[in-house]
């Protein structure tokens, strides 16, 4: 008997600790608007907390996790919000949305106070046992198809997407470029995702037309990480760097190599899916 409540103990108390809710999406791709065959596909999280949603990368919440407890751990202040894609933090009692964007290694945080206009379609389907409705939506310069259902109650979704009757189920572009499929779901007591940043990478403020003119100052003249690196912090002087034999790296080539990098990269990764911010 003694043995029974403590069970029943310590299942309650998981329960009454599990108070936020997690759905895993299948995302899949196309970084390449020339190569539309290439698809890339990543496991998304969307945690729900009381007051709002944070939306990121499965793998690299599990990697930030173990990091930021190893720097806690040895003392160290070199776990950078620049190791989080893909993070959107969604407010629901206020215009507060952000989303983390990337320039080189320079990060921003976009605040973001636009509502999503969606359209419900008398149309429905199952999705994984769930009954779900079709609702449109135009969003960072493209069409999206929505599946949301309220057998789920949360008005929320992948990405910036939200403010739907239910969870949407699933979602895509109409070139199929992006895509959002639900996988799993669960109760967690995982609190809040926290970066403790390293001072000498910071994160800039800004809305969405500050952030689309910094962009294209980058795209216009691409500059790779060391010298972009340099720039944020004037104070740190650059004198010789070496490679994994101990040889002098040129540092004139190394700079020219890397501005080649970075027009390549700009190249490959051109499909982004709010085409807007990054027009």
């Amino acid at each position: 008997m003694n043995k029974l409540h403590l069970i029943l103990f310590f299942v309650l108390n998981i329960s009454l600790n599990a108070q936020n809710h997690r759905f895993i999406y299948e995302y899949k791709y196309v970084p390449d608007s020339t190569k539309v065959d290439s698809v890339l596909t990543e496991n998304m999280r969307l945690t729900i907390f009381k007051d709002h949603s944070e939306f990121l990368s499965e793998m690299k919440a599990k990697s930030d996790s173990s990091n930021l407890k190893s720097s806690e751990n040895n003392g160290d202040a070199n776990f950078s919000p620049g190791n989080i894609r893909n993070f959107i933090w969604k407010s629901y009692h206020d215009a507060k949305d952000y989303s983390l964007e990337y320039i080189g290694m320079e990060s921003y945080k976009v605040y973001d106070e636009r509502k999503l206009n969606w359209k419900l379609l008398n149309e429905n389907k199952k999705i994984q046992n769930y009954n779900c409705q079709k609702a449109t939506v135009k969003f960072g310069n493209r069409e999206w198809t929505a599946w949301f259902t309220t057998d789920l109650p949360f008005q929320d979704g992948p990405n910036i997407f939200k403010n739907l009757p239910g969870l949407i189920v699933a979602i895509e572009d109409t070139k199929k470029h992006h895509s959002f499929q639900l996988v799993a779901n669960y109760e967690t007591n995982d609190n809040l995702h926290k970066v403790k940043s390293f001072s000498l990478l910071k994160t800039y403020e800004v809305n969405r037309k500050q952030f689309n003119k910094k962009w294209n100052e980058y795209r216009r003249n691409p500059i790779g990480n060391n010298e972009q690196f340099l720039l944020m912090n004037p104070q740190i002087k650059m004198i010789s760097i070496q490679d994994e034999k101990g040889n002098t790296i040129n540092l004139e080539e190394l700079r020219k190599n890397e501005r080649n990098q970075a027009k390549k990269n700009i190249l490959r990764n051109n499909n982004f899916l709010d085409l807007e911010l990054y027009r």
